[in-house]
């Protein structure tokens, strides 16, 4: 489990190290870590879904899957304005 707690975390930092073009691309967005942008709509829905898929006391876990969720919808968001 540590391990993937690790990757999850180095994908997310790496992506965000190489993307700092798309950073503050939405109106209101705040950064939560270096490269990871979120604005509130974002925020309470990826902490909603990082709720249901980790049990409760799992708050690394947690923590890890609502940045993952958040980098990724931030980035998809992203992508559609720019279409």
């Amino acid at each position: 489990m540590n391990i993937a707690k690790v990757l999850s975390i180095a994908v997310i930092a790496g992506v965000g190290a190489w993307s700092p073009a798309l950073a503050q691309s939405l109106p209101g967005s705040t950064m939560l870590t270096p490269g990871v942008y979120t604005t509130p709509e974002i925020s309470a829905k990826c902490q909603a879904y990082a709720a249901q898929q980790v049990p409760v006391g799992g708050d690394q876990q947690r923590q890890s899957v609502a940045l993952a969720c958040v980098k990724q919808t931030y980035d998809e968001e992203v992508a559609k304005q720019k279409k």
